[in-house]
C-alpha cells in the first residue's frame, strides 16, 4: 500500500525533452514593457511602505493614445482649412486686408526760392487754363482767321508773336524738360516668374499698379479735385472703407490723409499742362511668401501749376444772379459772350493766366502694394504703404485733403505781355524767406528712403542749365 509506485508515463517534470506547459504564460519583454505597473524590488519595498507596486510612465494606454490621434486629426483639419482659405479661386473673398499705412511730408522753398517754369503765351495760357472753353472753340488757325476778319488790331498781335505757332512748354529750360511725359514715364519692368507666382501674373500685378498709377497721378479729373473714382476701382473693396472715411472726414492720423491715396490741388490751383506732366522713377517686385506678391514704386512727377484768375468785377453779379443785376443785363451778357469770343472777359482771363507765375511742384511717391491670387484675378490692389514727399509747401500747411503749393509774388514793373514775363524759367524767390530747420531733401534721389520730415526741397527742378 505504501509502497514504491511506477512514475507517470511521460517525460520527467523540468526534464529536457517535450513541451514546456507553462511557455504560453511566460511574459515576453515587449509585454514587460508595455506593463503600466511594476513590482518593487526587495530593497524597494522595505522603504517604500505598504504599496508593492509602482506606476511606470504614462504613455501606454487606449485613452491617451485615442486623445492623440483626434487631437493630431483635428490639427490637420484646421490646417487644411487655413491652407484653402488661402487659397480660395473666388473673387468673394472674406480676407480683412490691412490699413494702409501714410505718410504725408511738405517741403518748403530753400534759399534758392520756388522752382518756376516758363509762362506761356496769351493764346497758349487760355487754352491751357479752360480746357473746356479750348474744346469747344475752333482752334488756333480758324480763330486766327475769325479775328483777322473782326479786326486788324488781333492779327498784328498774332504776326508780333511768332513763338504762339510753337510754344516751347512749361518745362523748357528746365533740368525736367527732357524727362518722359505722363504715362509714358511710368515704364514696366520685365517679369519673371517667382517661386509661386508665374511670369504672366507678375505682369498683370505691374499693370494693376501702372492703371493705378496713371489714375492716382496723372488723371487730370482726379488732379484737379473733380472725381475720386478712377482711383477707387482700382482698390480691392476691403479697403474701400477706410478710402471713403479718408474722403468724408480727412485727418492727419497717418491712415485717413486723401493725399495718401492721390494727388489733388485745391480748386484755385490749375495745371498749366496735363498732358506733359514729367514723371520719373521705378517699379520692383518680390515675392514675400508663398501667397503674396509685393510690388514697390517709387516715381516723382512735376507738375506745371499756376493759381486760378480772379473773377472780374463785372461778371460777377451776372454769375451769381445777384437780385441787382437787371434782366436785360443778365440776358444780353449771355449773347455777348457767345457773339464776341475773343472780346474783353476772354483777353482779361488770358492775361491774367499769362501774368500769373508757373510753379514746378515735385511730388515723391513711394508705394508699397500687395497681391493675392484672388487679387490678379479681380484687378485689385491691396495698398500697404504711402509715402509721400511735395513741394514747394509750406511745413505748417494743411495737405489731408490737397496738397498746397506755394507760388511766388508776382515780380513788380514786369508787364505781362513783355518776353521776359512770357519765358521766365528761373528759381523765384517766395514768400519764405529763410527756410525753417530741416533736411535738404531731393524728391528725384530714390536711393534715399522718402522717409523723412519736413525739409528743404531741392533737386533737378531748382537747377537751371
Amino acid at each position: 500500500m505504501g509502497g514504491r509506485e511506477e512514475p507517470p508515463p511521460g517525460t520527467a517534470e523540468g526534464g529536457s525533452g517535450g513541451d514546456d506547459e507553462f511557455r504560453p504564460v511566460v511574459f515576453d519583454e515587449s509585454f514587460i514593457r508595455a506593463a503600466r505597473i511594476q513590482e518593487l524590488s526587495a530593497q524597494e519595498r522595505m522603504s517604500a511602505g505598504t504599496r508593492p507596486v509602482r506606476r511606470r510612465g504614462g504613455s501606454g494606454g487606449g485613452l491617451p493614445r485615442q486623445a492623440l490621434a483626434l487631437m493630431l486629426l483635428v490639427s490637420l483639419a484646421f490646417a487644411a482649412a487655413v491652407y484653402m482659405g488661402s487659397k480660395h479661386p473666388y473673387i468673394g473673398s472674406t480676407s480683412s486686408p490691412v490699413q494702409l499705412s501714410m505718410s504725408v511730408i511738405p517741403l518748403q522753398p530753400g534759399p534758392a526760392g520756388i522752382p518756376t517754369g516758363v509762362r506761356m503765351p496769351t493764346s497758349a495760357a487760355s487754352t491751357a487754363s479752360t480746357p473746356a472753353t479750348a474744346s469747344n472753340s475752333a482752334g488756333p488757325s480758324s480763330s486766327g482767321s475769325s479775328s483777322a476778319s473782326s479786326s486788324a488790331s488781333a492779327s498784328s498781335s498774332a504776326s508780333a508773336s511768332p513763338s504762339g505757332s510753337a510754344d516751347p512748354g512749361p518745362y523748357a529750360g528746365t533740368a525736367v524738360e527732357d524727362y518722359a511725359n505722363g504715362g509714358s514715364g511710368i515704364g514696366l519692368p520685365f517679369p519673371h516668374h517667382t517661386s509661386d507666382f508665374s511670369s504672366d501674373q507678375v505682369l498683370h500685378a505691374l499693370k494693376i499698379v501702372y492703371n493705378y498709377l496713371n489714375a492716382s497721378s496723372l488723371d487730370p479729373a482726379v488732379l484737379t479735385g473733380g472725381s475720386t473714382d478712377p482711383v477707387k476701382q482700382e482698390l480691392t473693396p476691403g479697403q474701400y472703407k477706410q478710402f471713403d472715411d479718408s474722403l468724408a472726414n480727412p485727418r492727419d492720423d497717418q491712415q485717413h490723409d486723401v493725399t495718401g491715396w492721390l494727388i489733388r490741388f485745391p480748386s484755385d490751383v490749375r495745371l498749366v499742362d496735363p498732358a506733359g506732366i514729367r514723371v520719373w522713377g521705378n517699379l520692383a517686385y518680390q515675392q514675400l511668401n508663398s501667397g503674396t506678391l509685393q510690388v514697390t514704386s517709387d516715381y516723382t512727377f512735376v507738375y506745371a501749376l499756376t493759381q486760378a484768375p480772379a473773377a472780374s468785377p463785372s461778371a460777377g453779379p451776372s454769375a451769381s444772379g445777384s437780385p441787382s443785376a437787371t434782366p436785360s443785363a443778365s440776358a444780353s451778357a449771355p449773347s455777348a459772350s457767345a457773339s464776341t469770343p475773343a472780346g474783353a472777359s476772354a483777353s482779361a482771363a488770358a492775361g491774367s493766366a499769362a501774368q500769373s507765375p508757373i510753379v514746378l511742384f515735385t511730388v515723391r511717391r513711394e508705394l508699397t502694394y500687395r497681391f493675392t491670387v484672388s487679387d490678379l484675378n479681380a484687378d485689385e490692389v491691396e495698398l500697404v504703404n504711402s509715402v509721400v514727399q511735395a513741394g514747394p509747401m509750406s511745413c505748417d500747411a494743411d495737405s489731408t485733403s490737397y496738397l498746397q503749393p506755394v507760388f511766388p509774388a508776382p515780380a513788380a514793373g514786369t508787364p505781362s505781355g513783355t518776353p521776359a514775363a512770357k519765358h521766365t524759367a528761373t528759381a523765384t524767390p517766395g514768400p519764405v524767406a529763410t527756410p525753417g530747420p530741416g533736411p535738404s531733401v531731393d524728391p528725384f534721389d530714390h536711393v534715399r528712403p522718402a522717409w523723412d520730415v519736413c525739409g528743404v526741397l531741392t533737386g533737378p527742378s531748382l537747377r537751371h542749365d
